[in-house]
């Protein structure tokens, strides 16, 4: 054994003994703590001890791998820190809460422990985020109704009736997206917010649901981090397109960001940083062709610097105004200059945001991932339907319009689909409106999860929807529509204690088959198949 070997090895047992005694300890320092509030009087000094000892073992438990029990000690100092802030006669209540807390502590450092021992090989639990939505609502009919919808589109849905059931789920697998009642009950809050807080530290997303709408419970799912707040059982269609799309965006799109600099090595680290975080790029090629490239690449923001030789970067923001497809594009300046007041007036010439180098990578990738999920936000508010999620009617039309001039560049074909619910008004008319928005919601769901990344889903008008298809043919557009319209007929439906099945009628039209002047023209050609579809007994694609 060499000498730096020796050392590597003297290190690993000296390291490994270091942790046998933290873990040995480990019982009675959480016993102490909870022996600190035991008495019926909380003495000013005790809870100041609580609070140290708190913030040392919030540290500790993280450097020697009980990442969990990190978390919990983190939020023992913060609910300590709120009871030494209030007035005696008004820390009753919290200081329960911080009982219920000390507990629930002492008893995850026993489970910690054994798991530990159990882990012989000391290697991490691996976590993985699934395409799957949990439910923890409390509510027997609502989580029926929603295992019965959902399942039907293949999610993976799973059910827990208490917090320490998920929060031991929680430690093998997380899911795409938690689906979680919340409340303000102090003997369940410790739990609530330590399910949550690893749930986002594992990466899945939130939504919560309440009994009542107040500010408080808003507050809450805010501090949280939920992503939607539902107080209606009723509102299931929304429930459905929400769930829906948080698993898409949990497991798929990340964002595209099209990069401008003049130095093409940094261009290239920028873009390595950012495809390691998922996010897609480009960078320009030739600046005097970067509306094109713009176009052709449809990137969610631009990443651009400011001093380049040969034109500036408020001057290629400024020609990007100039088109009215780009002036919703967010642009953020990336530069070296750090005068706020040359910033400020460089945002002001068409930037959103202004970030200054140097940077660190992990800084980059965080900022634009934020910026990215903002934009997509806001982009989903104006452009997407508040029912099905799909893109509204006049976005499509834009999509397909985009799409036409991008495949008369390329040569490949692209086709439109016109789909139109049979018989819906008869669904409306015997089962109400709900019934019929639960109907409109399923065919959006399964549109989005049986069409390309590159393709486009949109709601036309009320039961109408539309599909551009970048590079297919018409008869490849016609075989996944039957595809489709097969799975749809095979699901079930059930209102008034009755089953029922629909169904839905299809036109397509595509470059493969003809051209078209416009893109106005070629949905009009779609539309008229559909009607054909419709006249030759509905329930097919034409």
């Amino acid at each position: 054994m060499t000498d730096i070997s020796k050392h590597k090895a003297d290190l690993s047992t000296a390291f490994a003994q270091v942790r046998q005694r933290f873990e040995q300890a480990l019982p009675a320092r959480a016993a102490a703590m909870r022996a600190l509030v035991n008495s019926d009087e909380l003495a000013e000094n005790d809870l100041q001890q609580l609070i140290y000892e708190a913030h040392k073992l919030a540290g500790a438990c993280g450097t020697f791998g009980f990442h969990n029990l990190g978390g919990q000690a983190r939020i023992l100092e913060q609910l300590a820190r709120t009871v030494e802030a209030k007035p005696a006669a008004q820390q009753r209540q919290a200081r329960q809460t911080l009982e219920y807390a000390l507990q629930d502590f002492l008893q995850a450092v026993g489970g910690a422990l054994q798991q530990r021992a159990a882990l012989q090989n000391n290697q991490a639990v691996e976590v993985r985020l699934q395409n799957a939505i949990w439910l923890l609502l409390g509510t027997a009919q609502l989580s029926k109704e929603l295992i019965t919808q959902l399942s039907a589109f293949g999610h993976q849905i799973r059910e827990f009736h208490d917090y320490d059931s998920c929060l031991k789920a929680l430690e093998l697998e997380c899911p795409a997206v938690l689906f979680s009642a919340i409340n303000l009950d102090g003997q369940s809050l410790f739990k609530q917010r330590l399910l949550l807080e690893r749930l986002s530290q594992q990466g899945g997303r939130l939504m919560v649901f309440a009994t009542e709408d107040n500010f408080e419970l808003r507050i809450k799912a805010a501090q949280l981090r939920a992503e939607a707040f539902f107080v209606s059982s009723i509102d299931v269609p929304n429930m459905i397109a929400t769930l829906s799309e948080l698993v898409e965006q949990a497991n798929g799109y990340h964002g595209r960001v099209f990069i401008v600099d003049d130095d093409r090595l940094l261009a290239e680290h920028y873009a390595l940083v950012l495809n390691s975080v998922g996010i897609e790029t480009r960078i320009m090629q030739n600046v005097r062709n970067i509306v094109h490239e713009l176009l052709s690449f449809q990137p969610d923001l631009v990443l651009m610097d400011i001093y380049m030789p040969d034109y500036s970067g408020t001057e290629l923001a400024g020609v990007l105004r100039q088109y009215q497809s780009l002036k919703r594009l967010p642009i953020v300046f990336l530069s070296s200059e750090a005068n706020k007041f040359l910033q400020i007036k460089a945002m002001a010439q068409g930037a959103d945001d202004f970030l200054t180098k140097p940077i660190a990578d992990a800084e980059l990738a965080q900022a634009i991932k934020v910026r990215l999920r903002r934009s997509l936000q806001i982009r989903q508010l104006i452009e997407k339907d508040g029912l099905t999620a799909l893109i509204k009617h006049s976005a499509i039309k834009e999509v397909a319009a985009l799409e036409l001039e991008r495949a008369e560049r390329s040569g490949k074909p692209l086709s439109v689909v016109m789909l139109d619910i049979d018989f819906f008004k008869s669904v409306n008319d015997r089962y109400g409106h709900a019934t019929g928005d639960i109907v409109i919601t399923a065919l959006a769901t399964m549109l989005r999860k049986r069409i390309r990344k590159t393709d486009k889903a949109g709601r036309y008008g009320g039961e109408e929807f539309m599909l551009v298809l970048p590079d297919c043919s018409s008869e490849q557009a016609r075989q996944l529509t039957a595809q489709i319209l097969q799975a749809f007929r095979q699901l079930q439906f059930s209102a008034a204690e009755q089953l029922f099945q629909c169904s839905f009628s299809a036109g397509v039209a595509s470059t493969s088959d003809s051209s078209y002047a416009n893109a106005d023209l070629l949905i009009a050609a779609a539309d008229t198949a559909l009607y054909q579809a419709k006249q030759a007994g509905r329930d097919r694609v034409c």
